[in-house]
C-alpha cells in the first residue's frame, strides 16, 4: 500500500468515530436529568408571554426543539454543528463557539509544553536506566517512573504551589537557595497581576475573554506567540518591567511553567518505563551484537544503532500522551487558574451548560484523533513494513 492511500485510508476511519463521538455527546444531553430551557429561563420559567398565552418556559423548549421527536432533534443539532452553530452557553452568555475558541489554545499550549518537558526526561531516564540494567540508577529511576505515574496530578500541583510559593515574604524554597524575594516561579494565572486591566472591574466580560488589551485582537489565543506581536504603542503603557516583547514572553513562559510541568512529569513516568523496556529488547538483537563484534564504540552502538530503532514503538505512545495531557489540564487548569477546555468544563458541568459540555466533548475528541493520525502517518513512514498490514 502507497503512503498516499494510507493516509487516506485512516482518514475515512475517523468519520465513523467522529459520528459515534456526536452520537454519544448528543445522547448524554438526553439521559441528564435537567431541562436547558429551564437553565436558561431561571426564575421567570412561569412567567406567561401576553403576546402567545405561553409560560417563558413553553416558548424556551419550542425555540431550542426541545418538544419535537428526538431523531429530530438529533438531525437539527448535527445540522447546527455542520454549520457552525454551537449554540449558546448559559453559563457565559455567549455563542459556544466563542467560549471554546478562547479555552482551547489555553490548553493546548499547556499541553504542548508538558509533552515538551515529559518526553525528554522519560526517553533520557529510560535510556539510562536501560544502560545500566540492574544498577542503583536503574532502581531509583524505575521507583521513579512509578512515582511520577501514581502521584494524583492535584497534590503534585499542590506540592509544586507550596515550593514555589509567591508573595510577600512567601518564597517557598527558592528564597533561602536562590536568594530571591517572594519565590521565583509564578502559580497562579497565565500572566503577572501588574499586566491586568488598570481598571479591570468596569470591564463586562467573561473570565474567558477578558485578555489583556495589549494582546492584539484577534489574535492566535497563544500568549508566547501573541507577546511577540504586541505593538509598541501597547508596550509604552504597560509596566516597566514588561516594556518589551521579551518580557511579556518570559512572563507568560514563567506562568505556563508549573503546571505544564505537572502534567509532564505523569508523562514521564510511562515513557520511561516503556524506552527502557524497548531499548532493552533492541540491545539483544543480532545487529546490535554485530556493531559490537566490529569495533563500534559503545556509544555509537547505543545512540545510532540501538536508540533509533528503540523509538519507533514509542512513537506510537504520543497520541495517548496528548489525549492525557488534555485529560489532565482539568484539574491543572483548576488549581493554577487557567481558564482552559479542562476550567470551562468543569464549570459547564457544574451549572449544566449543555451546550459547552457536549461543545468541549467534541473538539478534545477532534483534537485526540488528529493526533493520533499523526502519529500513524509519522510511524508509516518511519517504518515501512506498517503500510503493507
Amino acid at each position: 500500500m502507497k503512503t498516499h492511500e494510507f493516509v487516506v485510508r485512516r482518514i475515512l476511519l475517523l468519520v465513523p468515530v467522529m459520528v459515534g463521538v456526536t452520537v454519544f455527546t448528543f445522547g448524554i444531553s438526553q439521559i441528564i436529568p435537567a431541562d436547558p430551557a429551564a437553565i436558561l429561563c431561571g426564575e421567570r420559567c412561569g412567567l406567561v408571554d401576553p403576546t402567545t398565552g405561553k409560560t417563558l418556559l413553553e416558548l424556551q423548549r419550542e425555540r431550542l426543539g426541545l418538544n419535537k421527536p428526538i431523531i429530530e432533534q438529533f438531525a437539527i443539532y448535527l445540522q447546527n454543528l455542520l454549520e457552525g452553530d454551537w449554540g449558546e452557553s448559559t453559563a457565559y452568555r455567549r455563542p459556544t463557539s466563542d467560549v471554546i475558541k478562547d479555552a482551547a489554545p489555553i490548553t493546548l499550549e499547556m499541553s504542548f509544553f508538558a509533552l515538551l518537558i515529559g518526553y525528554p526526561i522519560g526517553i533520557s531516564l529510560g535510556i539510562l536506566s536501560a544502560v545500566w540494567q540492574d544498577s542503583v540508577f536503574d532502581h531509583i529511576s524505575r521507583f521513579m517512573a512509578i512515582a511520577f505515574v501514581s502521584l494524583p496530578i492535584f497534590w503534585l500541583a499542590m506540592m509544586l504551589q507550596l515550593l514555589f510559593s509567591t508573595g510577600p515574604d512567601v518564597g517557598g524554597i527558592c528564597d533561602p537557595l536562590f536568594g530571591t524575594q517572594g519565590g521565583c516561579l509564578p502559580i497562579y494565572g497565565r500572566h503577572d497581576v501588574a499586566l491586568t486591566f488598570p481598571d479591570y472591574t468596569s470591564i463586562t466580560c467573561s473570565e474567558i475573554s477578558c485578555y489583556p488589551w495589549y494582546y492584539p485582537s484577534g489574535g492566535t489565543g497563544f500568549h508566547l506567540v501573541d507577546s511577540w506581536f504586541v505593538t509598541d504603542e501597547a508596550l509604552s503603557t504597560l509596566h516597566p518591567d514588561y516594556s518589551t516583547n521579551r518580557a511579556l514572553f518570559g512572563d507568560s513562559l514563567s506562568h505556563l511553567f508549573l503546571p505544564s510541568f505537572t502534567l509532564g512529569i505523569a508523562s514521564a513516568g510511562s515513557l520511561l518505563r516503556y524506552m527502557r523496556a524497548s531499548l532493552l529488547e533492541v540491545l539483544n538483537e543480532d545487529y546490535v551484537r554485530t556493531a559490537r563484534a566490529k569495533g563500534v564504540s559503545e556509544r555509537r552502538v547505543i545512540l545510532v544503532h540501538a536508540c533509533r530503532n528503540a523509538l519507533v514503538p514509542i512513537l506510537t505512545i504520543l497520541g495517548f500522551s496528548i489525549g492525557g495531557a488534555i485529560g489532565g489540564a482539568v484539574l491543572t487548569e483548576s488549581i493554577f487558574n487557567f481558564y482552559g477546555m479542562g476550567k470551562v468544563a468543569v464549570q459547564a458541568i457544574t451549572v449544566l451548560d449543555f451546550s459547552v459540555i457536549m461543545g468541549v466533548t467534541l473538539i478534545t475528541a477532534v483534537i485526540f484523533l488528529i493526533a493520533n493520525l499523526i502519529v500513524d502517518i509519522l510511524y508509516a513512514v518511519i517504518d515501512p513494513r506498517v503500510r503493507l498490514e
